[in-house]
């Protein structure tokens, strides 16, 4: 097989970055530098549901698009999801191959975490140039009703205690302008981000009532006032019976208004000029600009000649979403801005259709999917499928929801699904109120026009190794020294090779492979010899961001006691899918950290090892004899080790691992280099062993050497076996068949069914059979997917077992 060379292309110059990376030849080191194309990915995930029991997995499909669209990109292949705690620490992390903008995971939930708000996050490389505004974000509920926790409280919303109330005021355009009639949108919120009904007065210095308002339940709503030049108002009002007053915004005494009204096909803008501004700008070309995902998609201009003037501009060649719309004066500075919702008038019909509507238990549901346009021709569409048990409630979120408005304007929007729902008839004015309360201010393509965007991270087409050769003894690197890489078990090629460059470092990418493999890198000079010491960084990376924001809210009693029924009876009847509380028992007060590969490490009270080599340990025939003899809990690795038999091992859960090693500081990786145990004694001076665990709560042995200069003469430090874990090889859901005969064992699934990836036929249907369990309950499904051409569909309906 002909070798596939991958070089170090270095971007620490670059402005922008060419969109279909994924697909280039890698460039070799040195090579001009280009300025390309920038581009932005926006992910989604759709998990199963959104309340978990400990012991439970959770089922993920992920879908990678592009980020000013919802077509499927390929321009990444690596999706990195994580599962995080209550603190947005990572417990689990998970590299995801994507296929054509698809791929698929899941979670396997430890019997050891407490109840409470977890995180889902996923993002590519390439996202991390832009902070977290790309990133992917949901919550879940995961109880645990076996572990004494600070868990969160159980009941009903309305048992929460009192918290501190806001409001807040939004005038449509951005100001109030004394003499123009302005829309006033605005909003509540306690202080866990809870919408708070209210109602209230704008009250004038003279104390006359000039209007009032009264919010919906979520606490939004909307008013008109003409502010009188020169006059003062406040506001009175109550969240239910608690009295508040408040500020309304600065009132301008000269400028524009702009009030903005849409259909499904025309955007009609109204600008009105105050007698001071009229003055000013009367006759003079007032500019309409509009732009979605950061692009200018309309420009135009109206003579300002009298003091209201509307325009009015068709949407049809539009992008579809959310948009944003600017006024500029004569002198083309923005006065008044807001964002606006483009109606898709071609939406796809995506349904689901059960075979009944009544099952009984353990009886077998048949479900079609049906896809056609908006002239009733079959749509092809790929989408994930769940179906759940109704006492877990929906969450209200979906793919379409989430592109089209959750990824654009950030902050909590509950029930986001809402404004998507066509049976809701209120919804487009429900999203136009939306957008005028939280919209503008943490719009993301805003976000990104005011900041300066630098480019450090590349888009990956594949895995990536990279690393560093040095001399032995002197910490100096190796340039053009010549390096081969060797997977058995790589999806295509199998051997790769490139070369160090002046700073003596080599990169590979592109590669593929899924689970732990075993990997072979070698280093040798232009004349076949062998030489440095050759390192490799990290794979993986920790994400610096933000952390999730606390959530308070409450879990139904109802589900949590069925929960705990549930959770105690799959311990009692799943043999291995529980850890024994007793064995992760731990004592926080005892903690000792340690950071390796940037992953933070804890000792939990387990006792070092300390060994401080003295002529006395000369005598052993080497660094693996005397661990052998000398350190508690130590192996020999088993005779059909894929390391092969060199070196020790220790047990963690009834399983032999093998350790890491730290030489002099420098961290190998966690299937180390088998040569130092052939280091005899009198080249160590010390050894220290750790048993520690990591973020994850996984088992890791440390050894640490502290070796003599002449040590690194000897052994073989230009040849590196590793064992690294490439993508993760989803698990497939359990869907037992009742066809046969069955356990008697009580079949009480939450999740009845889960497929991440269906696709519909060339009529575009699809048709998905599964088992149902004894639980009696309404069944509810979902769908989340992306169509051939580009967009999102969702769907839902139920149906009952009885």
């Amino acid at each position: 097989m002909n070798p596939k060379k991958y070089i170090l292309f270095s971007l620490s110059n670059f402005v922008m970055v060419f969109c279909a990376w994924a697909q280039q030849k890698t460039i070799p080191a040195g090579a001009d530098k280009q300025t390309v194309k920038l581009f932005f990915e926006k992910s989604y995930l759709q998990v199963d549901r959104s309340y978990y029991s400990t012991g439970e997995d959770i089922w993920f499909s992920a879908y990678l698009v592009n980020g000013k669209s919802s077509s499927l990109t390929s321009t990444s292949n690596n999706l990195y999801v994580e599962l995080l705690s209550p603190q947005s620490e990572v417990l689990d992390r998970k590299m995801i191959r994507l296929d054509g903008g698809l791929g698929k995971g899941d979670f396997k939930l430890k019997d050891s975490i407490p109840s409470g708000w977890y995180g889902i996050r996923a993002y590519t490389n390439w996202m991390l140039n832009f902070g977290d505004d790309f990133v992917f974000q949901k919550r879940v509920y995961i109880s645990n009703n076996r572990v004494e926790s600070a868990a969160l409280p159980t009941g009903n919303p309305s048992d929460a205690s009192n918290s501190k109330k806001s409001i807040a005021f939004f005038p449509e355009g951005g100001a109030l302008v004394e003499g123009l009639t302005g829309i006033v949108a605005f909003k509540t919120n306690d202080d866990a981000g809870n919408g708070v009904k209210a109602t209230g007065s704008v009250i004038s210095a003279r104390g006359d009532t000039v209007t009032t308002f009264q919010s919906t339940e979520a606490g939004i709503g909307i008013f008109a006032f003409t502010p009188r030049a020169s006059e003062k108002y406040r506001v009175e009002g109550f969240y239910g019976k608690e009295k508040f007053s408040s500020e309304l915004p600065v009132i301008l005494k000269k400028g524009l208004s702009l009030h903005v009204t849409t259909d499904s096909v025309t955007i009609r803008a109204t600008i009105s000029a105050n007698e001071m501004m009229f003055n000013e700008l009367k006759d003079k070309n007032i500019s309409v600009v509009i732009k979605h995902a950061g692009d200018n998609i309309y420009t135009g201009s109206i003579k300002l000649s009298k003091a209201t003037v509307s325009v009015s501009i068709p949407t049809k060649d539009f992008p579809k979403g959310i948009s944003g719309i600017t006024l500029f004066d004569d002198a083309n500075r923005p006065n008044c801005e807001r964002l606006i919702f483009i109606q898709d008038n071609n939406q796809v019909d995506f349904t689901i259709i059960p075979g009944k509507r009544i099952y009984k238990p353990r009886e077998q549901a048949v479900i079609k999917v049906k896809a056609t346009n908006s002239l009733g021709k079959p749509v092809k569409a790929a989408f994930s499928f769940a179906a759940v048990d109704g006492l877990v409630p929906d969450d209200g979120n979906d793919i379409v929801s989430y592109l089209m408005l959750q990824s654009e304007v950030k902050g909590e929007i509950k029930n986001a699904a809402q404004y998507f729902d066509v049976k809701n008839p209120s919804r487009l004015k429900q999203l136009d109120l939306l957008l005028l309360t939280q919209g503008w201010r943490d719009y993301i393509w805003k976000k990104l026009a005011d900041s300066a965007i630098k480019i450090s991270y590349l888009p990956e087409p594949g895995i990536t190794i990279k690393g560093l050769v040095r001399e032995k003894l002197a910490d100096k690197p190796i340039p053009n020294m010549n390096i081969t890489l060797f997977g058995t078990n790589f999806t295509g090629n199998k051997i790769f090779t490139t070369k160090t460059d002046q700073n003596g470092r080599y990169f590979f990418d592109g590669l593929s492979w899924y689970g732990n493999q075993m990997v072979k890198i070698s280093s040798k000079d232009d004349k076949g010899k062998k030489g440095g010491w050759l390192q490799i960084d990290t794979l993986i990376k920790p994400l610096n961001l933000a952390p999730l924001q606390t959530i308070s809210s409450v879990i139904p009693n109802a589900l949590n006691i069925e929960v705990k029924k549930r959770m105690d009876y799959n311990r009692t009847y799943k043999f291995g899918d529980s850890i024994s509380l007793k064995d992760i028992e731990i004592k926080a007060a005892q903690n000792n950290k340690v950071t390796l590969f940037q992953d933070v490490l804890t000792s939990f009270g387990y006792p070092e090892q300390v060994f401080n080599i003295t002529a006395a340990d000369y005598s052993y025939k080497g660094l693996e004899h005397f661990l052998l003899t000398k350190a508690k809990g130590s192996y020999p690795a088993e005779e059909n080790d894929t390391l092969g038999n060199e070196g020790v091992t220790f047990i963690a859960n009834g399983k032999k691992v093998r350790p890491v090693i730290k030489v002099n500081n420098r961290e190998e990786l966690f299937t180390q280099r088998l040569d130092y145990y052939s280091l005899t004694m009198d080249q160590i001076n010390q050894v220290k062993i750790q048993h520690l665990l990591n973020s994850s709560g996984k088992d890791v042995y440390l050894i640490s050497l502290n070796l003599k200069d002449e040590a690194l003469r000897g052994p073989n430090l230009d040849l590196l076996n590793l064992n690294l874990n490439g993508y993760y090889a989803a698990r497939t859901f359990y869907s037992p068949n009742y066809s046969h005969p069955a356990t008697p064992n009580k079949d009480l699934r939450t999740t009845i069914f889960w497929s991440p990836s269906v696709k519909t036929n060339e009529n575009g249907e699809a048709t998905i059979t599964y088992f149902n369990g004894d639980n009696k309950a309404d069944i509810l499904i979902k769908t989340d997917g992306i169509t051939d051409k580009g967009v999102a569909v969702s769907a839902k309906t139920a149906y009952k077992v009885q």
